[in-house]
């Protein structure tokens, strides 16, 4: 009679359904594990799941140096559907992770930012006597506004700057400068300045991003390598001057400017400077100079003389023919030289 008792309690302790079955137990729920990382963030995913059961999260590269590869639940590749990722829980902890792939160089033709053709992905880091005078030597790096004038009325930019290898070249290094349109508040360019004092020997990836208060910029992504500075920055060939005058001027009276028209580096010498009216010039490959010539009289403002050039000679490389070109204002001409061992005449007339 007690064993009977017995299993009546049973009975009554098992919960039944309506249909007089068993009701199943619950599912277990089981952890999600989510692998963290400084490139991308998995966001939207529980803790925990009970197991048959589906789960969303997102996935969001937060580096512009990087973009999404594969997202995995454990070793399981998971896809991206119209939902965001999704899975069903499995009965066993889960794994997210996401692999990544590195960014190569970004100029977007058809926007209005590139990087001036000067820029060959240098910088040369300080000497140890530069850096225990502790001035602030920096380095530009040109930016080309593409289609952009002072039509455009830019006044403000918001830049945003960024180094993959912070060992290299940290983020605070690097700034942006603009560059106005004479006697105006209107922005028609500018420059990346890099502070030297803070750059290390190594190889760095910089992202540039200008978002202009009235215009549509773009976006950059460049390799740059940080060299010693016993290492030469550009690429250069000699280029041999030859000079003629023909005018009643002296020869300490006639200077020339010839200026780098990609990063500013000037050249002046007065015409009595040169070695028996010849002059050897470091000329950097594929960068333009303009070169003008005056007289530097006793008053205050330099008279201005007709410069000619002979017919010269040089011997073409890379397909690319030389140009001398004359602007609208006399004397003055743009020269782009790519061509080596060459000799350029020039003719001072009155």
């Amino acid at each position: 009679m007690k064993l009977k008792h017995l299993f009546a309690l049973i009975a009554i302790a098992l919960p039944i359904s309506s249909c007089g079955d068993p009701i199943p137990p619950e599912p277990k729920e089981y952890n999600i594990m989510v692998e963290s990382s400084e490139y991308y963030r998995i966001y939207n995913a529980p803790n925990k799941e009970r197991a048959g059961f589906t789960v969303y999260f997102d996935v969001e590269v937060t580096s512009p140096f990087y973009e999404l590869d594969k997202v995995y639940m454990n070793d399981e590749e998971v896809k991206l559907g119209s939902l965001g990722y999704s899975f069903i829980m499995p009965e066993s902890d889960v794994h997210l992770k996401a692999t990544l792939i590195d960014i190569d160089e970004y100029d977007d033709p058809d926007d209005h930012l590139s990087f001036a053709n000067s820029v060959n992905g240098k910088i040369i880091s300080l000497t140890e006597e530069e850096l225990a005078s502790g001035f602030p030597y920096t380095q530009k790096i040109p930016l080309v506004f593409d289609g952009i004038s002072s039509g455009n009325y830019i006044t403000s930019i918001e830049a945003t700057l960024l180094s993959k290898n912070q060992e290299v070249i940290p983020d605070d290094a690097i700034s942006f400068v603009t560059s106005k349109a004479s006697v105006s508040t209107v922005i028609i360019g500018g420059y990346l300045s890099i502070d030297l004092r803070k750059v290390n020997i190594g190889e760095t990836m910089l992202y540039v991003h200008l978002d202009p208060n009235n215009a549509s910029l773009g976006t950059l992504i460049k390799k740059f390598t940080v060299i010693s500075p016993d290492e030469p920055l550009y690429e250069t060939m000699k280029v041999s001057f030859s000079f003629e005058n023909r005018t009643d001027y002296l020869d300490e009276e006639i200077f020339f400017n010839i200026s780098d028209t990609l990063d500013g580096e000037l050249l002046s010498f007065y015409l009595s400077e040169t070695n028996d009216y010849e002059l050897s010039f470091d000329y950097r490959i594929g960068h333009t100079y303009r070169v003008s010539c005056a007289v530097n009289l006793s008053e205050p403002v330099a008279h201005q003389v007709a410069l000619s050039l002979n017919e010269w000679i040089g011997t073409n490389i890379g397909g690319v023919e030389n140009s001398l070109l004359e602007s609208d204002r006399s004397g003055l001409y743009i020269l782009t030289l790519e061509t080596s061992n060459i000799e350029v005449p020039f003719i001072i007339n009155d």
